[in-house]
């Protein structure tokens, strides 16, 4: 069975999700994408970490439509644009960035959590839940 068809529910059964609402955002835009030629695993976990809020989601949603009105078949010009983007952010965001990067730059491995120490208290959990799923989805 392809790790795609396994992903929500190891997820969901990880305990990943630090709110229904991320887990809503996470499968509306999954299912979305899924079947995109530039969606990997990598790109899934962005997909996880941007479904942490409305407006991280939102900007994901701009992205991808430039992604798919440009044919894209991989996830290049995500990388170009992110490294445009994360200089108007502020720390915690420009950490989290970063993280989606590494994502992109190596989809079948997941970061270690030292960058962790690098986000303000409030923003640790979802580092850490960025994390877990990152070791779930490696694992399909």
């Amino acid at each position: 069975m392809d790790w795609k068809n396994k992903v929500v529910d190891a997820l969901i059964e990880g305990d990943c999700f630090f709110s229904t609402f991320q887990k809503m955002r996470f499968i509306q835009l999954f299912n979305e994408l899924k079947d995109e030629p530039f969606f990997s695993k990598g790109f899934c976990k962005c997909v996880f970490l941007a479904s942490c809020d409305q407006e991280h989601t939102d900007f994901l949603k701009k992205v991808v439509d430039k992604l798919i009105s440009m044919d894209a078949k991989n996830t290049d010009y995500m990388l170009k644009l992110s490294d445009e983007h994360a200089s108007s952010l502020k720390a915690n965001e420009k950490v989290l960035f970063r993280l989606s990067d590494d994502f992109l730059r190596n989809p079948d491995s997941t970061p270690d959590e030292s960058f962790l120490l690098e986000l303000s208290r409030s923003w640790v959990p979802i580092g850490d839940s960025a994390l877990q799923a990152s070791l779930i989805i490696d694992s399909l």
